[in-house]
């Protein structure tokens, strides 16, 4: 299946709308994402139809779950593969992909010239270090601990913002002060047997 194809049959399984430039740009994402990929370790998985099926359609569903717009942090994006894809989907979202390394973000501002993405910006630093981001969602695929997530969004997350945090199957929930659970999904991706979990936290102080 062409590539274009495959990220269509994802964004269906999903009901995602895209508009016909949209699903241009997606496309133009992976190929820059599988060029820059072959001189810069962005990413560990080489096939580009397997980061199609497993990153990218698990970027898909977690986008399903943000609601309306507003500032979106991704922490520790890494090569953007949330927040560039949230950012071309939804040009009424602000997206602050937030990583400390520097080949990582000068990948993510090519693809943000290049592709033209004026509503994803870019940040290299440490989440600790960088000024308040003031962010109505914090999503994060690969950071660390749940608790780690929470702690970085306690600077940069409003209050009554979500925290959105990807995990394994079988990762349970924890209590944090200031934070409530609003949801705990156990989800599968198309064609994919691992299992994963979805949590979503609400800053409530």
């Amino acid at each position: 299946m062409d590539r274009k194809r495959l990220i269509r049959k994802t964004l269906d399984h999903f009901h995602i709308p895209v508009s016909e430039q949209g699903l241009v740009d997606l496309v133009r994402f992976i190929e820059e994402l599988e060029k820059w990929n072959r001189t810069i370790n962005l990413i560990g998985l080489k096939n580009m139809d397997r980061v199609c099926a497993e990153m990218l359609a698990d970027s898909f569903f977690l986008y399903t779950h943000i609601l309306n717009g507003g500032r979106v942090i991704d922490l520790g994006s890494g090569s953007g593969i949330a927040g560039i894809p949230f950012a071309i989907l939804n040009g009424a979202l602000e997206v602050f992909s937030v990583d400390s390394n520097l080949k990582k973000i000068q990948f993510q501002r090519h693809v943000r010239r290049a592709i033209g993405i004026p509503n994803l910006l870019p940040v290299r630093g440490r989440i600790e270090a960088i000024d308040p981001l003031g962010g109505d969602h914090l999503i994060a695929k690969a950071y660390g601990t749940s608790e780690a997530i929470l702690q970085a969004a306690d600077r940069h997350l409003a209050t009554g913002g979500l925290v959105y945090i990807v995990k394994g199957g079988s990762e349970c929930g924890i209590s944090r002060e200031g934070y409530v659970m609003e949801t705990s999904v156990g989800y599968s991706l198309p064609g994919i047997k691992k299992a994963y979990r979805l949590l979503i936290y609400k800053k409530i102080s």
